[in-house]
């Protein structure tokens, strides 16, 4: 199998992340109220979990909103980055049930399956060396 070749200019690269599944949730009409319809979240890059990671200044309740501020990239179908405050404009106007969902989405969008863990888990061999 060929090696991916590397990218050769910000443009290509920008494009490419561009590239990236946004799983789409339709928040329930008593908790979005006509504010909000759907909320889009992109599985973090090890890179943006790193970045959420120095935002945090090592406080582990402020790591997972800046992991959830990272992977919102659309609310009611129109883009939104914590680049420009509008991710977290949008997150902070949720009421706490939406924005505990939203976190649950996160959460579970980043887990692997159980039965997958427990492969995983199960696959583990031990070596000398």
């Amino acid at each position: 199998m060929a090696a991916k070749a590397p990218v050769q200019n910000i443009s290509e690269a920008l494009a490419q992340k561009n590239q990236r599944a946004v799983y789409v949730y339709q928040v329930p009409s008593n908790l979005g109220g006509e504010e909000f319809k759907s909320v889009g979240l992109v599985q973090l890059t090890a890179h943006e979990e790193m970045m959420a990671a120095k935002r945090s200044n090592g406080d582990p309740i402020k790591l997972a909103y800046e992991q959830v501020m990272q992977a919102i990239v659309e609310v009611n179908g129109e883009r939104v980055s914590i680049a420009n405050g509008t991710a977290d404009r949008a997150f902070n106007t949720m009421g706490p049930m939406l924005r505990n969902l939203v976190m649950t989405a996160h959460a579970k969008l980043h887990a692997p399956p159980e039965g997958d863990v427990e492969l995983f888990l199960e696959s583990r061999e031990v070596r000398l060396g």
